[in-house]
């Protein structure tokens, strides 16, 4: 069976063909990489450094407020604390509404 023609180098110049294609190729890829790496960027727009600056200020509140929790365990303990019913019942009721819409 005759594989190939009469010159014998014909697979030998295939195959450097194709190994000198593939570096190519690969060295092609690095350079793409590196120039994708050098351009990468990340720009953020001035409504997302208003959304930042809301959550650091945000992250800055205490979440108990220790004076307003000190004045109630106060009036508590003298046994002046009045609850006020009807606006706790409201606020009940609207946090009620508010759940089962979300």
């Amino acid at each position: 069976m005759k594989i190939t023609d009469k010159n014998p180098y014909v697979n030998l110049d295939a195959y450097t063909k194709n190994v000198k294609d593939k570096e190519r190729i690969d060295n092609q890829g690095k350079q793409a990489s590196k120039q994708v790496m050098e351009e990468d960027k990340v720009v953020l727009s001035q409504e997302a450094k208003k959304i930042q600056g809301a959550k650091k200020l945000m992250d800055s509140i205490p979440d108990i407020r220790e004076e307003k929790v000190a004045k109630i365990k106060a009036l508590i303990e003298n046994g002046t604390y009045q609850v006020e019913e009807k606006k706790l019942a409201a606020k009940m009721i609207k946090e009620s509404l508010l759940n089962e819409l979300l």
